[in-house]
């Protein structure tokens, strides 16, 4: 149900973007070559309210709500750096859901493969207090630090917008309080049920004042 919430969510923003697009008479450069900073928030908690007769839970919708990449051009694409924070503290009582804080920070890069496609890659290293919000069974970490690669794919909808999902390995370690009730080593799967709207901004290029 998750994964059919995402594809239907694509699907309605590429109907209403498809119209524009294809009534513009030169071909769009989605991504001209530059440095960019780019800023995403997770829509999912609010599509999977919007979508009708979907039964996804809209607080179990990935560890976290705001990306922040900062990126570079060099000759094999974009190079940067990405923060990662996902906060929820409210109290919840249910199974499903628990109160948690992610946060993220760790390296990427950006590789164009068509004029609307392309795909990321990079290494982070990661800190979560509760869990990282994804469904099935929750278990009791009260803090978790581990680091692992990621990989994403990013989908132009306009020359300043894109649509992403991402998924990760995580290798880590539970806190010592945690050892025999699911602590101790660890490896974890983040699946991508989270749906990203980015905005890319060209960075200013500095001047040197003499």
């Amino acid at each position: 149900m998750r994964y059919l919430t995402l594809l239907h969510a694509a699907m309605l923003i590429g109907y209403l973007t498809c119209p524009e697009l294809c009534a513009q008479n030169k071909p769009v450069d989605f991504l001209p070559e530059g440095s960019y900073k780019v800023m995403g928030f997770n829509t999912t908690p609010l599509l999977v309210q919007l979508i009708p007769f979907n039964r996804s839970n809209p607080r179990v919708v990935g560890p976290y709500y705001v990306n922040w990449r900062s990126y570079v051009q060099n000759a094999r694409g974009l190079k940067g750096f990405k923060i990662s924070l996902g906060v929820d503290l409210s109290d919840a009582t249910a199974e499903a859901v628990q109160a948690f804080l992610n946060f993220r920070l760790g390296f990427e890069g950006y590789r164009k493969i068509s004029p609307r496609w392309g795909y990321t890659r990079g290494f982070s290293v990661m800190f979560s207090a509760g869990d990282f919000n994804t469904p099935g069974t929750k278990q009791d970490n009260d803090v978790f630090f581990g680091f692992g690669p990621h990989w994403g794919v990013d989908f132009f909808v306009s020359p300043k917008v894109s649509l992403s999902v991402e998924t990760a390995l995580v290798f880590g370690t539970a806190s010592p309080q945690d050892f025999g009730v699911g602590g101790g080593p660890r490896f974890e799967f983040i699946p991508p049920v989270a749906l990203n709207l980015n905005f890319w901004a060209p960075k200013r290029e500095r001047r040197i004042i003499k």
